[in-house]
């Protein structure tokens, strides 16, 4: 009980701190919504894009689920590098584990509050492509829509724990998560369709951690009659996550690397 108690102090700690930054809401809810009308509004003549699950789609919805899966990766993979390099080179770590809270409170603290900015993200995207361009998800495949949230903010939140090893200031964090977000948004069916990218490129996004979750947002919010659910998104990332994980286990540090 102690430690739920604490991991959502610290949820709602962070939840305060994101909310007071204009600079944090900006990229993370209001940028992706812009880039929805930007380019929902450049590629709406073009009617359906074939999405890289092979079959056409609508714009709106290729937007809305790709853009989607684009900020859960820039909130969550660069969110969590920023805060935790930020908190272990100021020494805020150390002092973390040397006191009576439980180790893990910190970091739950920050999964938790990345799952609840993440469903924000969806819920304004899914609403504002639903409100304004008439998209009609269906109820089953909004399911499918929140489980492949929850797997991308693991995910990528492992990934970024890992990563952190190799990060050792927070500069660098803030520079390496855009950029790495931003270029697999380019290779992964995100800012262009995938019949528009070489062939080559396009089967190598197909192994890596952001085309599964933006392929099979897409899917869902376009399908009219399946449930949404598919097995490669959840077998990608799984197997990223969990890697992704035990690496963090075993190389992450409190201690500030920068001496």
């Amino acid at each position: 009980m102690r430690y739920l108690r604490l991991t959502g102090a610290q949820a709602l700690y962070n939840l305060r701190a994101y909310v007071r930054s204009a600079r944090t809401v900006l990229l993370g809810l209001i940028m992706p919504v812009g880039l929805l009308v930007i380019l929902s509004w450049v590629f709406a003549h073009q009617g359906a894009i074939v999405a890289a699950a092979g079959y056409p789609i609508s714009a709106i919805a290729f937007y809305a689920g790709g853009l989607t899966a684009y900020g859960l990766m820039l909130g969550t993979f660069t969110g969590v590098m920023v805060a935790v390099v930020s908190a272990r080179e100021a020494g805020w770590l150390k002092r973390f584990r040397a006191s009576p809270m439980p180790p893990g409170a910190y970091l739950a603290g920050q999964i938790v509050f990345n799952v609840i900015v993440s469903i924000a993200l969806v819920v304004v995207m899914v609403a504002t492509a639903t409100v304004v361009y008439g998209l009609r998800p269906r109820p089953v495949p909004l399911v499918a829509v929140g489980c492949y949230t929850l797997l991308g903010v693991f995910c990528f939140t492992a990934i970024a724990l890992a990563i952190t090893r190799i990060v050792t200031t927070a500069e660098m964090a803030s520079s390496a998560g855009p950029f790495a977000t931003i270029t697999l948004s380019f290779t992964s069916g995100v800012f262009l369709p995938p019949n528009l990218l070489p062939h080559w490129l396009v089967t190598t996004s197909n192994y890596l951690p952001l085309e599964p979750l933006a392929q099979s947002m897409q899917s869902a919010l376009a399908t009219h009659a399946a449930t949404g659910f598919q097995g490669r998104p959840f077998l990608v990332l799984g197997v990223w996550g969990v890697i992704a994980f035990v690496a963090a286990r075993w190389t992450f540090t409190w201690q500030p690397l920068r001496k």
